[in-house]
């Protein structure tokens, strides 16, 4: 048998040359077919619905089950319209803040939850308070920027006088929480100060809505 010198390319067989021409059209004869996709389908599902079940399944009553699906089904029935209204109006609020370049800061948002806090009576019952109504810290963070940058929309609309405070403490003064005077007409001017905001935030929103193009599909 002659030897391979250094660097020399020695020939195949054309036997073999025709198997490795041949390795292409093998492979793509290996593809599995539309049967073998339904079945590998199929058994993907019954894995899943034994190691996921709630996927599947949200409760059993003796045995017979309520369907994910049908949770699903009934919770969009329910709540479809009422969470995207509000989603709506928000994305209004948001877009009205934007166009009169108003913001609201983090620190301003802080600040406010703290004073909540201390309302109260501390961190830890406002705390117990949000857990009660199904609320978490972010949720509220978001409440309290809605609600600031209305204050901010509207604050110079919302003017308040002398008269309307003594007015205020005449028939409503055993309703505040403060027994100093001075803190007694604090309460006051903020509170009719936040009626007055809400009136006017309802007459001015119901206008930029209706002149928003909304589209619910």
């Amino acid at each position: 048998m002659p030897r391979k010198k250094s660097g020399q390319i020695i020939p195949l067989p054309q036997d073999r040359v025709g198997w490795l021409m041949s390795i292409p059209e093998r492979v793509i004869s290996l593809r599995p077919s539309r049967k073998t996709y339904i079945i590998l389908v199929i058994v993907g599902v019954l894995l899943l619905a034994l190691y996921k079940k709630e996927w599947f399944i949200a409760a059993t009553i003796d045995g017979t089950p309520i369907t994910t699906l049908e949770l699903f089904s009934r919770m969009n029935q329910q709540f479809r319209t009422q969470t995207i209204n509000q989603i709506v109006n928000e994305k209004i609020i948001l877009m009205e803040a934007s166009k009169k370049q108003v913001a609201v800061s983090s620190s301003e948002i802080d600040q406010k939850i703290g004073e909540l806090e201390t309302q109260v009576g501390g961190r830890e019952v406002f705390e117990n308070l949000l857990t009660q109504q199904g609320q978490t810290r972010d949720s509220l963070k978001e409440q309290v920027r809605l609600q600031l940058i209305i204050e901010k929309l509207y604050a110079n609309e919302a003017t308040i006088s002398a008269e309307e405070v003594d007015k205020f403490l005449e028939t409503n003064s055993a309703l505040l929480t403060s027994t100093d005077s001075a803190k007694q007409r604090e309460e006051a001017k903020e509170t009719i100060k936040q009626q007055k905001l809400s009136q006017i935030f309802s007459e001015k929103f119901q206008q930029i809505r209706q002149s928003a193009d909304i589209k619910i599909y």
